[in-house]
């Protein structure tokens, strides 16, 4: 039988022997008794599986004192249906938002790769913002030679469209002015080697970029920083795929030493430029406020003919923002400078101004109004599909018209807005009734445009007749479920001047004065207020309304820029 202590001895083994006692007792009839005692130390391990084994029993105990639940009562009919409801619910937004992200999933792939690839571009890759600046003094000009200058230039610059597409024009970079009495805006740019200030008439109707040139000249305008130089030019070569694009539909030859790509530009008004195509030095200020030089080709005009030789000119030249691949935006996207896209803020008012850039990351993520251009590739201007226009929100009927009102092509070279003959004269209806039921008198000795209004008092700026008339919407389509439509809304600002003699004046004007019958042209009139970008690549025109005299001073997320695109 083992003693008491060999069972405990048993159940913590291994232990470690710290010490042993014996005591003898002596005894007169057995001789004696000997006792003994041991000592032993558990090892760490036994002594907390020890403790493991008695909270285990000490669980056990509570679990058996804990008295049983209550079964609970059958749940109501009520009660189920709600729950069932709730989990259909559950169900069906669990699947609606497997469809948004499968979506997404097929969608936004290239996301993190074209951030990627931003990240590694360097800080060449920025958006070049230019202000603009107005051109003339703000002293008074006799009415009709305004009205007259400014309707010469828009026919000189309209004139373009109805030449055959083999005829290319380019212009671009920095600008300013203002409607009236400057009738255009105009850019700022440094060109050649050592760089040089030239002011360019801005004009995304336009393909090449040119200069009045010394080379020698012929016939020039001396503009306001004189003629241009080219001895440090390198003339490009006639057989070069760049001439070709110029060239494009005309009689040139390429022979002989030189080798020179020769151009012409010829208006319908009478006026044409002659020159070469070079290649110089351009300087690109970035946002950062550093600047950057590259090489690209423009125009040496050495003869002027027309309106374009009159002096003394305004501006130096011209800068093409079309997306023609021979105009200046897409020679810097084809080197990789800045993605093509261009995007400008015309300032409203007397003294004008604004800014323009070329790049996408000043482009605003949200808010903007998309809608696609059409006609490419054959039309390298921005033309989108202008649906209906409405008046003070009724849409208004164009006679002989049952489909929409046709192409609209958004031409910053132009002052006035032209509609077809059918839009125009709605329009005009329109605004007719208006000016009368505000008791506003027409006042036929005014020919600063063709329709003006005479107010209780002269008035000081087109803010003076905002309550006088309504706005005007033009709608590009492309209604949802989640958005109103594509709607360009213009203000009595968008389509209103007010004459150096007090009197409200119709911007819009009938196309077929300008041999525009079936184009309609948004003008600098009805951009004004308006950020209104030209995105080439993804082959849309977008706006939205700012102030333009404040520039952009931060840059867009190129990540959220491309999943507001997703909802275009």
């Amino acid at each position: 039988m083992a003693k008491p202590y060999e069972k405990s001895v048993a159940m913590t083994a291994p232990q470690q022997m710290r010490g042993v006692v014996i005591i003898s007792l002596p005894d007169s009839e057995s001789g004696g008794k000997t006792m003994c005692a041991a000592m032993w130390q558990e090892g760490h391990e036994q002594h907390h599986q020890q403790q493991q084994v008695q909270g285990h029993q000490q669980q056990e105990q509570q679990t058996l004192q804990t008295p049983p639940l209550p079964t609970p009562p059958a749940a109501h009919p009520a009660r189920t249906l709600y729950k069932r409801g709730r989990l259909f619910k559950r169900v069906v937004l669990f699947f609606l938002l497997s469809l948004a992200a499968l979506y997404l999933a097929y969608k936004i792939p290239t996301l993190y790769y074209s951030e990627m690839q931003l990240e590694e571009e360097s800080e060449e890759k920025d958006v070049h913002v230019y202000t603009l600046h107005p051109k003339y003094s703000p002293a008074l000009i006799k009415m009709r030679l305004v009205g007259r200058n400014l309707l010469e230039r828009d026919m000189e610059r309209l004139s373009k469209a109805s030449v055959p597409e083999t005829a290319q024009r380019t212009a671009a970079y920095p600008i300013g002015g203002n409607i009236y009495p400057d009738g255009l805006y105009y850019m700022a740019m440094r060109i050649g080697n050592p760089a040089k200030l030239y002011y360019l008439d801005m004009d995304t109707g336009s393909d090449l970029t040119w200069l009045q040139c010394d080379a020698p000249c012929r016939s020039c305008a001396v503009g306001p920083h004189g003629l241009y130089d080219p001895k440090r030019a390198r003339v490009v070569d006639c057989r070069r795929p760049t001439c070709a694009q110029v060239q494009r539909g005309g009689q040139f030859t390429c022979s002989g030493d030189v080798r020179q790509c020769d151009y012409e530009v010829d208006y319908v008004d009478g006026s044409s430029t002659m020159g070469i195509l070079v290649e110089d030095t351009i300087t690109l200020v970035l946002t950062n406020g550093t600047r950057f030089q590259t090489r690209a080709v423009i125009g040496c005009g050495y003869d002027q003919q027309g309106t374009l030789a009159k002096a003394p000119a305004v501006t130096d030249g011209v800068i093409g923002l079309s997306s023609s691949k021979i105009s200046l935006p897409s020679q810097l996207a084809a080197k990789g400078i800045a993605n093509n896209v261009i995007g400008h803020c015309l300032a409203g008012g007397s003294n004008g101004g604004g800014y323009l850039f070329f790049g996408d990351t000043l482009v605003p993520a949200l808010g903007m109004t998309w809608t696609p251009m059409i006609g490419r590739p054959l039309v390298e201007g921005y033309q989108a599909r202008l649906r209906s226009i409405k008046y003070g929100g009724e849409v208004l009927e164009l006679e002989g018209t049952t489909d929409d009102v046709g192409g609209a092509m958004f031409d910053s070279g132009t002052s006035f807005t032209y509609l077809v003959p059918n839009a125009y004269t709605a329009v005009l209806s329109a605004v007719v009734r208006q000016a009368q039921r505000s008791g506003l008198e027409r006042i036929k000795t005014d020919t600063t445009l063709p329709f003006c209004w005479r107010g209780p008092s002269p008035f000081e700026s087109v803010a003076d007749v905002s309550a006088y008339f309504k706005t005007v919407t033009l709608d590009f389509g492309g209604s949802t479920w989640w958005s109103s439509g594509k709607l360009l809304e213009l203000s009595p600002e968008g389509y209103l001047i007010v004459s150096t003699q007090g009197n409200v004046c119709l911007g819009v004007l009938d196309a077929s004065v300008a041999s525009l019958e079936v184009t309609n042209i948004l003008g600098d009139i009805s951009m004004r207020g308006y950020l209104v970008v030209y995105d080439n690549m993804r082959e849309q025109i977008g706006w939205v309304r700012r102030n333009c005299y404040n520039r952009p001073r931060t840059a867009t997320s190129q990540i959220l820029s491309t999943v507001a695109h997703l909802f275009d």
